[in-house]
């Protein structure tokens, strides 16, 4: 399946599992994925912020032809979706029928398991999200 260096894996726990971003001290912008240098002001002076596990829907694609490693998974939703903050992100959504998707459709983050390293290989795990 896909091989990855479990290090590189590891050190994104903590962003991979949960909605994890940052929060300039100065201007107030908020970021997701989490950055060390604020975009609007330059500051270095950034706290941890936990977004809510509510976004909303903004653009979506059905895969049916899978990159290498998740062939096994296809058909799957890809979407691009928008945090509280209009913070936007690439993500999957599960638990629903691409039929039944509208714009703006409010979603809830979950922990689902991506893919797994060969037969007895390391489970990972990521945010999906899924209909609220």
């Amino acid at each position: 399946m896909i091989q990855g260096s479990p290090i590189k894996i590891w050190r994104k726990f903590k962003n991979r599992y949960r909605l994890l971003g940052n929060e300039c001290l100065k201007c107030k912008m908020r970021h997701y994925p989490p950055v060390t240098l604020c975009k609007a002001c330059g500051s270095r002076d950034l706290k941890e912020y936990l977004y809510p596990p509510v976004a909303k829907l903004i653009t979506w694609s059905k895969i049916f032809a899978a990159p290498k490693g998740f062939e096994a998974y296809t058909p799957y939703v890809i979407a691009i979706v928008e945090l509280e903050g209009g913070e936007r992100m690439t993500t999957q959504i599960v638990d629903v029928e691409d039929k039944e998707l509208i714009y703006e459709m409010k979603l809830k983050a979950c922990f689902r398991r991506v893919y797994v390293d060969g037969e007895k290989g390391v489970i990972h795990y990521a945010v999906k999200f899924r209909p609220l």
